[in-house]
């Protein structure tokens, strides 16, 4: 076996590993006496952290191996539920909106997806945000073309930012601090996608009043 393979087998295992942890850790928290329940909800935090790193680890090896991913027809409502419901976890004081309506449907990978809008919320949540709200938007109803927004009240994006659209992995991250590794990851995500359509982008913009917004083009 390659180091590569194996190095993506170890991955994967410590990825299934984290997620039975949390499992184990919201059962104790769910049992616990209430006031005991704060020792446990920090720890939870961090391994549903941990597993999302390891999750992204996976995904950017499949993606530097040009693995292929499915795409398949989704219905971006129930992707962002499943994505509020995760975020939860790791930001219980954060207000998570789902503004999609049920009958908006797109074409990508689930998983892909997910992970993508999973890491903007976390950027958005570390950045100081508190209130996020998940959009989308058919493009030509009916052809699986999709604009997706995640739309926080934080600082939004500094200038340089906005003039460069975050295209350098080593700038500023998509708010005011951190690495930027975040939203370089979400664009390789995107740019996957491209491979079906070929206006895929990310595009980064400032609130009027405050806040910064993100819009995922799957078109």
């Amino acid at each position: 076996m390659k180091f590569e393979q194996l190095a993506a087998a170890v991955i994967h295992d410590v990825k299934n590993q984290l997620q039975s942890l949390m499992d184990e850790e919201q059962l104790a928290l769910e049992q616990l006496p209430e006031q005991y329940r704060s020792i446990i909800e920090p720890i939870l935090q961090r391994t549903s952290r941990l597993k999302n790193d390891a999750l992204q680890l996976v995904i950017l090896f499949r993606l530097g191996q040009n693995r292929p991913f499915p795409m398949d027809d989704a219905w971006p409502r129930d992707t962002a539920n499943d994505i509020i419901e995760a975020a939860a976890i790791q930001f219980p004081s954060v207000k998570l909106v789902n503004d999609i309506d049920e009958d908006c449907q797109g074409f990508y990978n689930e998983n892909l997806i997910h992970l993508a809008l999973m890491t903007l919320i976390t950027n958005s949540a570390q950045a100081g945000a508190t209130s996020i709200t998940l959009k989308a938007e058919e493009i030509d109803q009916g052809s699986g073309r999709l604009c997706i927004q995640v739309i926080d009240n934080g600082p939004g994006f500094s200038s340089t930012m906005l003039e460069t659209q975050g295209e350098s992995a080593d700038e500023n991250s998509s708010h005011d601090d951190g690495t930027g590794l975040g939203l370089y990851f979400v664009k390789l995500i995107v740019e996957h996608h491209k491979a079906l359509t070929q206006g895929a982008s990310v595009v980064l913009t400032n609130n009027a009043k405050k806040g910064a917004c993100v819009t995922l083009n799957l078109a």
